[in-house]
């Protein structure tokens, strides 16, 4: 499992476009609904944060994750969407 840095993907997002990827850092932020969440995610490569999304209906440990606090250390996978 390779990880990537933020900071690569910032600077270089049509690399990293629709791909799988791995990432590791912090949570600075994180909402949830009942159906999905939200994570802004530092790895401290960058000043900006990456958001993940996650889904109750595709991780098993959703309630898990959604109860998580701030500057808790998280490694994610998932496809890289570009908006």
């Amino acid at each position: 499992m390779k990880r990537e840095l933020i900071r690569h993907i910032y600077e270089s997002p049509e690399a990293f476009g629709g791909k799988t990827v791995t990432l590791g850092g912090w949570v600075r932020n994180l909402r949830d609904s009942k159906a999905f969440g939200f994570i802004d995610l530092n790895d401290g490569s960058y000043f900006k944060s990456i958001q993940v999304v996650f889904e109750r209906n595709v991780i098993d440990n959703y309630d898990e994750i959604a109860g998580m606090n701030v500057g808790a250390a998280l490694v994610v996978t998932g496809v890289l969407t570009l908006t």
